[in-house]
């Protein structure tokens, strides 16, 4: 309160010289100097509170809109999603089978040309394939195959390179998680 009361009377202080001189003015001159006064303060408070305050609003506005959007964009992709779900597509295929006979099956596919040399089971959810001669595009869609379409995972590869073009030996750890 002290402080306040300080401050008051620094600005008394301050302002006496220019109150005196608004008295020394002909009527006319103060009612100019008052109502420039009020347009100085009308300007201030405009450019100091009021802009601030709409610009602020705007962008509130604005960034509420893009949430908006992008909530209807992710209902539109739910439900999309949600319909996918109930017709089955996308759903990991072959959970039924065992994972040996599912590998042995998809390695007789024409995709790869040939079926594997050699497959042997490591427990229930693991199998090394062995595939000689087999051409590296054609076994790279084989194993992406298996994992998007059967949900299996490819953890690891040992590949040698053959003298044919585009043609390797491969051996892979296939698991079902």
């Amino acid at each position: 309160m002290k402080a306040v009361n300080e401050l008051l009377q620094s600005l008394q202080v301050k302002a006496e010289p220019l109150l005196e001189r608004y008295r020394e003015l002909q009527p006319r001159e103060r009612v100019i100097v008052a109502v420039g006064a009020v347009v100085v303060i009308a300007t201030l408070i405009y450019l100091a509170l009021w802009e601030p305050m709409a610009n602020a609003r705007s962008k509130q506005m604005a960034t509420l809109t893009d949430e908006r959007a992008l909530a209807e964009r992710l209902e539109t992709i739910a439900a999309t999603v949600q319909k996918a779900r109930a017709s089955g597509v996308g759903a990991i295929q072959g959970r039924e089978q065992s994972l040996l006979t599912l590998i042995d099956q998809q390695g007789k596919s024409a995709e790869l040309g040939k079926p594997p040399t050699r497959l042997q089971p490591e427990g229930e959810n693991e199998v090394k394939v062995w595939f000689e001669d087999v051409p590296f595009d054609a076994l790279v869609r084989w194993m992406s195959t298996l994992e998007t379409r059967y949900g299996v995972q490819i953890v690891g590869a040992e590949l040698e390179r053959r003298a044919g073009a585009g043609l390797v030996n491969a051996r892979l750890t296939v698991i079902r998680p």
